[in-house]
């Protein structure tokens, strides 16, 4: 499996010789991913709730933030909610129910790892057949489900970042976009919006319904003078959090980068020689030997919406007839 940065050319404009070389590359890759999401469903399962949420760029937008604020929104509700997962990166191959007392990233995945510790989570490829697994729960919660053709969702919620938005506007490789929204924006049901910030007011998507959504911090007990790290699929929004704090180092990782012990010792040694906390995101700990878990501090993140998405949610109960 190969892991990369975001180049900085995905959210500005490209130069004359990188369209060059990948315009006609980006082309295709509209063309098959159009193909792709046209492709009939493999299974639909009447009577059930299925929420697929999903981005549009690669990496860095906020789903599973928005997955585990939309089960905590379930759960309060008094709903049985599962969330359904590829399990992005793992080197197993099995459909599985995620038990982090037992898993590691290896195995399930890294969001799915840290999405365990709150909820219900079931990993493989196929959404239909871990759906089977999930049969009992009310609503099954896709992770990075716009994609995937196995099953039939019953919602389709885009999320975007208000700073990366959609980048440059290019599809892979010459910009950030695995999906082309002006083809599938009358398919989807609304659009969550993540930022730090007020909703802008400018943001218009063509009549698909909006939800901002202020990204939260809990810093908890982290203080004083810090070195972080981060392999996230925009590096730059984790390390814009710490703003406030002095930081003596910032190092970032390819996305979902698997860190090997020599270099989590490393990192340790290179903060106590700056007499700094060492800091990271909950999902990179995931990734991380647990060993070492005393040594790093984590922020925790959370949503608050700007308007109720309540109403999105009970539609959806609606939708099934129950």
């Amino acid at each position: 499996m190969k892991f990369f940065k975001s180049p900085e050319f995905w959210y500005k404009e490209p130069t004359f010789v990188q369209k060059l070389f990948l315009k006609p590359i980006s082309e295709i890759y509209r063309l098959v991913s159009n193909y792709r999401y046209q492709m009939p469903y493999r299974v639909s399962l009447p009577g059930k709730k299925i929420i697929a949420i999903g981005g549009v760029t690669a990496g860095g937008s906020g789903k599973t933030i928005v997955v585990s604020s939309i089960c905590k929104i379930l759960k309060k509700k008094g709903k049985s909610v599962a969330v359904l997962s590829r399990g992005y990166g793992r080197e197993s191959s099995r459909a599985l129910k995620v038990d982090n007392s037992i898993h590691t990233y290896k195995d399930v995945g890294d969001e799915p790892l840290l999405l365990s510790k709150q909820f219900d989570v079931f990993v493989g490829k196929n959404r239909s057949e871990i759906a089977d697994m999930a049969k009992e729960y009310e609503y099954l919660v896709l992770d990075d489900g716009l994609s995937q053709r196995y099953l039939a969702p019953t919602k389709k919620i885009v999320v975007i970042d208000d700073e990366q938005l959609f980048g440059n506007g290019e599809m892979l490789p010459l910009g950030p976009n695995r999906l082309d929204f002006e083809k599938i924006k009358s398919d989807i049901d609304a659009v969550f919006v993540l930022g730090r910030g007020k909703s802008d007011s400018k943001i218009s998507l063509d009549g698909v319904p909006i939800y901002f959504g202020k990204v939260v911090q809990n810093f908890g007990d982290i203080s004083g003078r810090l070195m972080v790290f981060c392999g996230l699929g925009y590096p730059q929004k984790f390390f814009n959090i710490f703003s406030n704090f002095e930081v003596a180092k910032a190092i970032a990782f390819p996305d979902h980068y698997p860190y090997k012990e020599n270099e989590i010792q490393h990192l340790i040694s290179e903060a106590f020689r700056l007499g700094a906390q060492l800091v990271t995101s909950e999902k990179d700990l995931m990734r991380i030997p647990k060993q070492y878990w005393s040594q790093i501090k984590t922020v925790g993140i959370d949503v608050v919406w700007e308007d109720s998405i309540d109403s999105l949610l009970n539609d959806t109960l609606e939708q099934t007839g129950l």
